[in-house]
C-alpha cells in the first residue's frame, strides 16, 4: 500500500486584523487537541505583532511546531517578484538576501527557532530567493505556485528540496460545500509515485475569519496604504464552523491507516537517496543515449540536474576524481560564438571545469566559455563533450544542443493581471521567467 505523507502547513501574515490572531490561536489549540504537527509559515511582523501584545498564550504553541519564513513585510511593496524583475541572478540574489536576512535572524530570534523553510509571499515567485535561501541556511521551500511544475513532483531547484506545483494540494475556500469538497479532494488524489504520494494542504489562519484577504484591502495595484485597513470580517459563527470543517477533514484522513502527517523538513528524509557511486561507464551509457536534450536525468541509480552532469562529464573527461557538483545556471542564455572546426576534448573539459563565476560562494555557469578561439555557451559545451564521452573522441565539431529542463517553466505566466490584485500594474515578470527557466541548470525530481 502506498503511504500518503500530508503536508500541513499555514501561512500567518496578517498584522493587520486583530481577529487573525483569535483565528490562529484557536487553530493551534485544535492541533494541539487532535495531536498533529504542521509547518507554520511567519511573516516577522506579524510575529513582532505577537510579542508587542504580549500573546503568550500563543508562543507557548510553537514549539510543537516547524517554523518557515515568510518574508519580513509579506505584501508591502516591492514585493520581491516587483523588486528582482529587472536584476540578474547574482545581484537578485544578494538584494533579496541583504533586504531579507535581517527579518529571517529577527524570526529565529523572536521565537528562538531556525526557520527551516521558505515559502513566498503571495503570488511573488523569484528564483534569487531560492540561492539566497540556501545561503540562509534554509533547506525547503514549501509554497504553491504554478509557474514552475515537475509533473507534479517535489523537486530540487537551485539547491533547496522544494514542495511547490505538486499534484495535490488542498486549501479551503470556506464555503458551504467545504467539507463535501475537502473529502473529496482527499479520496480523489493522484496516486502516482513509487512508495509515497505527498499531499498539499493549507490555509492562511486570517481567512477563517475574514471575508476579503487582508493584503487585497490594502495594498493593491502596487501601492502601499497610508494607513492600513483591517479586512472585513465574516458572520458570527463562521470562523468556528471553517476551524471545526478542518479539524472534521483531519481527523478524517487520520483514520487511514497509510497516513502520516509531516513537515517540510520531514519530507526531505522519503527521497530514495542510491549511494552507489556513479562510475566512468555509467556516464559513457548516459553519453551514448543522450540526443542534444539538456535535462536531468537518472545516472547509476541516481537523479542528477543537469549542472550535475555537466560537471560529472568535465571531470570524466579531465581526469578528475568523479564526484557531482551543482552549479547555478547562467546569467544570461547566449548563442555560441564558433570560430573553430574542431575542438580537443580535454580542452573542453578544462573550460567547463575551471572557468566560472560563483554566487554567495556556489559555483555559477558561464553565459560563454572561452575554448580556442571560439566561445561556447554551456548547452553547447554539455553537448559537445557529451559527444567525447560517448564515441571515446579526442576533437569534436561544433554540437548546438537546448536546456530541455526549462520546458517545465510556464513561460506564459502572468504577473499583473492575474487574479491576484497586489501586483504593480506594470509587472510582466519577463525577468523573472527569464531567470526561473535559466536556474533549470539546477532542476531534478525527487523520487520518492
Amino acid at each position: 500500500m502506498k503511504q500518503i505523507k500530508i503536508l500541513l502547513w499555514f501561512d500567518v501574515e496578517d498584522y493587520v486584523t486583530p481577529e487573525s490572531d483569535e483565528a490562529f490561536l484557536k487553530l493551534l489549540q485544535m492541533l494541539d487537541e487532535v495531536g498533529l504537527r504542521a509547518t507554520i509559515k511567519f511573516c516577522t511582523e506579524k510575529v513582532e505583532r505577537l510579542k508587542r501584545l504580549g500573546r503568550g498564550d500563543i508562543f507557548r504553541y510553537l514549539p510543537n511546531h516547524e517554523l518557515a519564513f515568510h518574508t519580513t513585510y509579506h505584501s508591502v511593496h516591492p514585493l520581491p517578484s516587483e523588486y528582482l524583475d529587472p536584476m540578474g541572478f547574482k545581484d537578485g540574489t544578494e538584494e533579496f538576501y541583504r533586504r531579507e536576512k535581517p527579518g529571517y535572524d529577527r524570526l529565529s530570534e523572536l521565537t528562538g527557532q531556525h526557520p527551516i523553510s521558505y515559502g513566498h509571499p503571495g503570488r511573488a515567485w523569484a528564483p534569487q530567493a531560492f540561492a539566497a535561501s540556501r545561503a540562509m541556511g534554509i533547506p525547503t521551500y514549501l509554497d504553491a505556485h504554478p509557474i514552475l511544475n515537475v509533473d507534479g513532483r517535489a523537486f530540487w531547484y537551485d539547491g533547496v528540496f522544494t514542495l511547490s506545483g505538486l499534484s495535490n494540494i488542498l486549501c479551503s475556500d470556506h464555503d458551504p460545500d467545504q467539507r463535501a469538497k475537502m473529502k473529496a479532494a482527499f479520496d480523489d488524489m493522484d496516486m502516482r509515485g513509487e512508495d509515497v504520494v505527498f499531499f498539499s494542504v493549507y490555509d492562511h489562519p486570517t481567512d477563517f475569519c475574514t471575508t476579503i484577504f487582508w493584503d487585497r484591502v490594502n495594498f493593491a495595484d502596487g501601492k502601499n496604504p497610508d494607513s492600513y485597513v483591517p479586512a472585513p470580517l465574516r458572520a458570527p459563527g463562521e470562523m468556528e464552523n471553517n476551524l471545526a470543517a478542518l479539524r472534521e477533514f483531519l481527523e478524517m484522513t487520520l483514520q487511514h491507516d497509510n497516513v502520516e502527517f509531516i513537515t517540510a523538513t520531514q519530507a526531505m528524509a522519503y527521497e530514495k537517496v542510491c549511494t552507489k557511486p556513479v562510475a566512468a561507464q555509467d556516464l559513457i551509457e548516459y553519453a551514448v543515449g543522450f540526443d542534444g536534450e539538456v535535462t536531468f536525468a537518472k545516472i547509476a541509480g541516481r537523479m542528477f540536474a543537469p549542472s550535475e552532469v555537466f560537471s560529472y562529464l568535465a571531470r570524466l573527461l579531465s581526469g578528475r576524481a568523479l564526484q557531482s557538483e551543482l552549479l547555478y545556471g547562467p546569467e544570461e542564455d547566449v548563442p555560441s560564438e564558433v570560430h573553430d572546426e574542431l575542438f580537443d576534448a580535454k580542452e573542453l573539459a578544462e573550460a567547463a571545469f575551471s572557468q566560472y563565476d560563483s554566487v554567495r560562494g556556489f559555483r555559477q555557469l558561464l553565459p560563454l566559455y572561452e575554448v580556442g578561439r571560439s566561445k561556447l555557451n554551456p548547452v553547447d559545451l554539455f553537448c559537445m563533450m557529451a559527444e567525447c564521452v560517448a564515441a571515446g573522441k579526442q576533437n569534436v565539431s561544433y554540437r548546438k544542443g537546448r536546456l530541455a529542463a526549462a520546458d517545465y517553466v510556464d513561460d506564459a505566466y502572468q504577473f499583473a493581471g492575474s487574479d491576484w490584485n497586489v501586483w504593480d500594474p506594470g509587472l510582466k515578470g519577463e525577468g523573472i521567467i527569464r531567470h526561473t527557466k535559466l536556474q533549470c541548470w539546477t532542476l531534478k525530481p525527487v523520487i520518492v
